[in-house]
C-alpha cells in the first residue's frame, strides 16, 4: 500500500505549477496586449470567443515577443470598465512581409482589472519603476523583462481568485517538443478520441482528474477544471491504483465522452500506447495500437518505414484472442467487424503529417505483398510501398463515429479483460467511452 502523503507534502505539490510558470516566464517573458472596446467586442463575437482567437501585429511590435508564452491582456469591456486576463500565446508566425500572426488561447479573467493597479502589486522598487516606464508606452503590445515577468506572476498568483485561472494557462505552456515519444502518442490518442466524438481538441473538459505524480496527456487539456487529487476511480472498471493516471469528461449536447489514461509503468518507460474507443450509443468498439515510422532515404527520396519485430507478432496473437466473430444483429450493419487497427506515426515528424491507419487483417495481407518487401526481402510498411492503401485520419474517425467499423460492444466485461491485458504488457492506455448523459444528471 502506498504511503499516504502528509498535509505538508500535499501543500508543496500544489505550488509546483507556480515554480514551473516562473521558470517559463524567465525563459519566455510576459507580453502585455491592449485591446480597445471595438477590437475586444470583435474577439468576443468570434467563433470561440475570448477562449481562442488570432490577431496580427507588425513585426516591429513583436520584436521581443516569443511563443509559446504566458501573456497579459488589458481590455475595455462593454460597460466601459477595465478588464485584465491571463492567457497563453501559443503560436506566432509571419503572414506577410510586414505582419506576424499570433494565436492566443485559454484566456482567463484575473484581478486587478487596471494597469495602474498592476503597478501596485510590484514590491521591488526597481521593478516597479521598470513596469511604470513600460506602461507609459502607447502601443498595443508591451514586452516585459524576465525578472519583471517572474515577479509579476508570483504577485498575481497571490491575489484571491487568480491561482486557478493562472494554473489553467500554465498547464498548456509546455510545448509538444518536450514530450517523450509515448507522451506525443498518448496526446495523439486523446485528440483522436475527441475527434471521433466530434469536438475540437481545444474544447475544455467539463471535469478533469489528474494524478500529479504520473505523466498523462490529460494535463495538457486542463482548461476548464483542475482537481487537486489522485484520479483513482474509473466507472464500470476496477483497475489497480497504480494503473490509472487521469480522467476527463467532455459533453456535446446529450452525449458524453469519458477519456481515461492508464499505464502501469511511467509513460516514458511504457512499451507503447493503445487507444480503445467504446461507442455505447452505436454499440461498437475499436482499438488502435500505435507504431513508429522511422525516416529512410533511398535513391535520393525520403520515405518513412516500419519494420515489424517479434513484439508486434506477440501483440497480434493477443489481439486475435479478442476478435469478435459474432454476426451482426438484424438491425446492425458493419463495413468491417475488426476491433484492432494499427496506426503508424512518423517519428519526430512535423505536426500534420498524415499517419497510416489500417485494420490488422489488412496488415496480415500486406505481409504477402511483394510491393512491401525491402531490397533483402524483409517485410516493411512505408508510404511508398502502400501507395495510398490506408485510412486517413478524418475518414477513419467518421467510420468510428457512425458505428460502421468495430466489433459489437455489448459486454463491458470483455473490455475490462482487454484493458487488463494491455496493461499487463506494459503498454500505456487511452480508453474513451462515448455514451448518452444519464437522464437527470
Amino acid at each position: 500500500m502506498a504511503k499516504k502523503k502528509t498535509k505538508k507534502e500535499r501543500g508543496t505539490k500544489k505550488t509546483d505549477w507556480l515554480d514551473e510558470l516562473r521558470a517559463a516566464v524567465n525563459k519566455r517573458p510576459l507580453a502585455i496586449f491592449r485591446f480597445g472596446l471595438d477590437d475586444w467586442d470583435s474577439v468576443l463575437a468570434s467563433r470561440d470567443g475570448r477562449n481562442r482567437f488570432t490577431v496580427t501585429y507588425p513585426h516591429d511590435m513583436l520584436e521581443k515577443v516569443r511563443a509559446p508564452a504566458a501573456c497579459l491582456i488589458f481590455t475595455q469591456e462593454q460597460d466601459l470598465s477595465d478588464g485584465c486576463y491571463f492567457a497563453r500565446l501559443s503560436a506566432r508566425r509571419p503572414v506577410s512581409t510586414l505582419d506576424s500572426w499570433l494565436k492566443i488561447e485559454s484566456v482567463q479573467r484575473i484581478a486587478p482589472d487596471a494597469e495602474e493597479a498592476l503597478c501596485d502589486l510590484v514590491s521591488d522598487k526597481a521593478l516597479a519603476t521598470n513596469l511604470e516606464r513600460r506602461l507609459e508606452q502607447t502601443g498595443p503590445v508591451i514586452a516585459l523583462s524576465p525578472a519583471l515577468s517572474a515577479h509579476l506572476v508570483d504577485k498575481l498568483a497571490r491575489v484571491r481568485g487568480n491561482s486557478a485561472a493562472m494554473r489553467r494557462v500554465a498547464a498548456g505552456l509546455e510545448g509538444p517538443r518536450t514530450l517523450s515519444r509515448n507522451g506525443r502518442l498518448q496526446e495523439d490518442a486523446v485528440k483522436m478520441a475527441l475527434g471521433a466524438f466530434g469536438i475540437p481538441a481545444h474544447r475544455p473538459a467539463r471535469h478533469v482528474e489528474v494524478d500529479g505524480e504520473r505523466g498523462t496527456a490529460l494535463s495538457r487539456i486542463r482548461e476548464d477544471a483542475v482537481i487537486e487529487h489522485d484520479a483513482r476511480f474509473m466507472p464500470t472498471f476496477t483497475l489497480r491504483d497504480s494503473d490509472l493516471t487521469g480522467r476527463a469528461v467532455f459533453e456535446n449536447g446529450a452525449e458524453r465522452l469519458e477519456v481515461i489514461t492508464a499505464n502501469r509503468r511511467s509513460l516514458e518507460k511504457a512499451i507503447g500506447v493503445d487507444l480503445i474507443y467504446l461507442n455505447v450509443i452505436k454499440q461498437n468498439i475499436v482499438m488502435v495500437q500505435y507504431k513508429m515510422l522511422e525516416p529512410a532515404r533511398r535513391d535520393g527520396r525520403q520515405d518513412w518505414i516500419y519494420r515489424p519485430d517479434a513484439q508486434l507478432a506477440k501483440e497480434i496473437r493477443r489481439m486475435k484472442c479478442f476478435t469478435d466473430a459474432r454476426p451482426p444483429g438484424p438491425l446492425e450493419y458493419r463495413i468491417n467487424q475488426q476491433v484492432f487497427y494499427l496506426k503508424f506515426v512518423p517519428r519526430d515528424a512535423i505536426e500534420g503529417r498524415s499517419a497510416i491507419t489500417m485494420p490488422i487483417d489488412q496488415y496480415e495481407i500486406l505481409r504477402m505483398d511483394p510491393d512491401c518487401k525491402g531490397p533483402k526481402g524483409a517485410f516493411r510498411v512505408s508510404y511508398k510501398s502502400l501507395n495510398g492503401r490506408y485510412l486517413r485520419q478524418e475518414p477513419f474517425l467518421d467510420l468510428i463515429r457512425a458505428g460502421y467499423i468495430g466489433a459489437h460492444a455489448e459486454k463491458t466485461a470483455d473490455l475490462k479483460t482487454l484493458i487488463d491485458a494491455i496493461l499487463e504488457n506494459d503498454r500505456a492506455l487511452v480508453a474513451a467511452i462515448h455514451s448518452y448523459i444519464p437522464y437527470g444528471s
